[in-house]
């Protein structure tokens, strides 16, 4: 029999690509031996009895909770903030993962560049069927469960796999003629500048602070990291520190409940690829708060594709919650009416239906908005605000704007801002794509930070060009 590895040919960079089929998902070629049973916290050692398998998992070393970190655990399944890397494919499974992803119709259908050096690869699980049988095959959704400690499910199809690549290059087709199907072992040189990269203090990071669109990620590295400076995850303690958290090696894996801990992704130096991929999942357990947003992926995704598998999973949760509490109600017939708990039930639906429905922006406002404003201040918004708030006029514009209501009149998020602002006057926190927090600043609640609490990035550029402070900010 013809060694399959002997298939995973160069890939010539050119439509044509690599004519070799990508191969299909097998976790089950081989048994597994194991010193002990497996347990939530305990490390095992695992012979491999006959062939090679595409999987090769090892629990986490460590689990990081949300207790190590000082933070207070919020209405989440899981006190899992994050684990320290731990293998998940075999030599072989790389392998065959980077063929699935270098195919051609991938590319051609799935490749986008935000910039020169950096290739996206969105919705590629949708042409790969290894893609989609190793993200969705129930040992793997086993694997990641157990990692973080509560039972996960993907959250849409959409946001299996998402690949990020850093790789030499000013076009798609010249940085694709860059990728091998083997992962590349050549380090770039690194001057004295590179090598005291600092991503707390450089500006560089690929990824600022930021909390996740949704509540857990699994993060997989495909490249070979010997050699490499940063590629590190930072997490921010309770008492204001950062978290290292090693980035993992080729073929490695890290669970982080992304959505509700503040982290920065650190810059890769040194290296000649990264290729890192990314799948988003929310919890299988009922009554338990989904932090899921997609204020983040709007501008490169196709929402016309997005928008559709947003709406499912919404409404399937809505589903399972209204589902669980029917279920508890039946089996206790006869039992005294719980009122207020009836009553919380309806109101988080509200609010749930509302952040789904207030997140799918109209397409073409949103090219409108970016094409005036640009992707660049989009994703740079908390700063943006930040500075105008600096600025001598800011108070003056910021208020005779909300006061005035010229800025779309008619618009719901007048009815948003005004239950922000009861929230605030009864002490209560607010719930935002940052986490649930008490508004603790001296001054005013603006309609600007209403829309950023919401995640509505384009509709703060909106707001913000119409109240003059972005010609300000333009200007100072």
């Amino acid at each position: 029999m013809k060694n399959p590895l002997t298939l995973l040919g160069r890939w010539t960079g050119n439509p044509a690509q690599d004519s070799g089929k990508e191969e299909l998902f097998n976790p089950k070629v081989c048994v597994f031996r194991f010193q002990r049973s497996l347990k939530f916290n305990d490390n095992f050692h695992a012979q491999v009895v006959t062939g090679q398998v595409h999987l090769n998992y090892v629990p986490p070393e460590r689990r990081i909770t949300m207790q190590d970190l000082l933070l207070e655990q919020s209405a989440t399944a899981s006190s899992v903030a994050g684990t320290t890397p731990f293998p998940l494919l075999s030599p072989k499974g790389v392998r065959a993962y980077r063929k699935a992803l270098f195919q051609r119709e991938v590319i051609n259908k799935c490749a986008s560049s935000p910039f020169p050096g950096t290739l996206v690869l969105r919705d590629a699980v949708k042409h790969s069927r290894f893609i989609k049988d190793f993200w969705t095959h129930p040992e793997t959704m086993r694997i990641v469960s157990e990692a973080s400690g509560v039972p996960l499910e993907v959250v849409m199809p959409t946001e299996i796999g998402h690949t990020n690549i850093q790789v030499e290059g000013t076009t798609i087709l010249e940085m694709c003629s860059n990728l091998k199907v083997e992962p590349s072992v050549e380090k770039l040189d690194l001057g004295p500048e590179d090598r005291a990269y600092d991503p707390l203090t450089d500006k560089s990071s690929i990824i600022p602070w930021h909390y996740d669109s949704y509540p857990y990620v699994c993060v997989l590295m495909l490249s070979e990291t010997e050699g490499m400076v940063g590629g590190e995850t930072y997490i921010k303690r309770g008492d204001g520190k950062a978290q290292k958290v090693e980035g993992p090696q080729i073929g490695h894996a890290v669970m982080l409940q992304g959505g509700e801990v503040e982290h920065l992704a650190a810059r890769a130096k040194g290296v000649k690829e990264r290729i890192s991929t990314i799948t988003s999942y929310r919890s299988k357990m009922p009554n338990v708060y989904d932090s899921s947003y997609i204020t983040n992926v709007r501008p490169y995704a196709d929402l016309n594709s997005l928008y559709p598998e947003w709406t499912q999973y919404r409404l399937r949760k809505l589903r399972d919650e209204i589902t669980y509490y029917l279920n508890k109600a039946e089996k206790e017939p006869g039992s005294p009416f719980q009122r207020e708990e009836l009553q919380s039930l309806i109101n988080l639906q509200i609010d749930y239906l509302q952040r789904t429905s207030r997140q799918m922006i109209s397409p073409e406002y949103q090219e409108q908005i970016l094409k005036k404003y640009g992707r660049a201040a989009y994703y740079d918004v908390f700063r943006i605000w930040e500075t105008v708030q600096s600025l001598p006029e800011f108070e003056s514009l910021a208020s005779s704007t909300d006061q005035e209501r010229g800025w779309m009149p008619e618009s719901a998020y007048w009815m948003d801002f005004q239950k922000s602002i009861e929230t605030i006057r009864v002490n209560k926190p607010l719930q935002s794509t940052f986490g649930i927090h008490p508004w603790t600043k001296t001054r005013k609640y603006y309609m600007g930070d209403e829309l950023l609490r919401q995640g509505l990035n384009e509709v703060f550029l909106d707001w913000l060009g119409s109240s003059g402070l972005w010609e300000l900010y333009c200007k100072r």
